[in-house]
């Protein structure tokens, strides 16, 4: 609640997701349980946006797969039970290889027409190689009312992640990266005051041009 008085962000009504990444490099972050971690601190943020508590929630490797929902009734142990739990998840969704492309594509469907800003918190440990159509990805949903978070989970390679301050084409600046080195070691105010770094200025930007009203 301090975090979002800081960003007067208390009244904000918005759809608030989560996508994270199940391809085998995070093998070893969900089996110590950060992947849970960021579940427990980012649900938070969707009981305070959400017009319905939810946190929509996506996983994705080579394939990707909407979740159900992160609600007050499901939070706790999540990712262990949510489809099978996440050692599931990696086996139905080819977790060989990162396509971060198929599941954006399918968010931007999901909240292209909502009458609601979308705030999405996009977790990955790196290896991001598809360079090109994400660019092309994010310059089209920034004409769409979805802000994206992308937070770098102790990993590295993270590509086009590292440079949206350059990215031209966009209607409005409609992304954010930062990495965190271990989730473990970051306190909660300094997480949400990251988190929540570039999402007022896009909401105020998305207002100007009628994304959202």
């Amino acid at each position: 609640t301090v975090s979002l008085e800081k960003k007067r962000l208390l009244d904000t009504v918005a759809k608030v997701a989560l996508v994270l990444d199940s391809s085998g490099s995070m093998y070893n972050q969900y089996a110590r349980g950060d992947v849970q971690l960021v579940v427990d601190k980012i649900f938070p943020i969707a009981i305070h946006f959400d017009d319905d508590g939810e946190l929509d929630t996506w996983a994705f490797a080579l394939k990707q797969k909407g979740l159900n929902p992160v609600t007050v009734k499901n939070v706790k142990n999540y990712v262990n039970e949510e489809w099978g739990g996440w050692d599931k998840w990696m086996e139905k969704l080819n977790a060989r290889y990162n396509n971060e492309p198929l599941v954006m594509l399918d968010i931007i469907k999901t909240y292209k027409k909502s009458k609601l800003p979308a705030y999405v918190i996009f977790i990955s440990d790196g290896g991001v190689g598809a360079d090109g159509e994400i660019k092309r990805l994010l310059i089209e949903s920034s004409r769409y009312p979805i802000f994206w978070q992308f937070v770098g989970l102790g990993g590295s390679d993270y590509g086009i992640l590292e440079h949206f301050d350059t990215m031209k084409g966009r209607v409005v600046d409609n992304c954010n990266f930062f990495a965190l080195d271990d989730i473990r070691n970051i306190s909660d105010e300094k997480l949400y005051e990251r988190l929540l770094n570039e999402f007022p200025d896009w909401l105020k930007l998305a207002k100007n041009k009628k994304l959202i009203v």
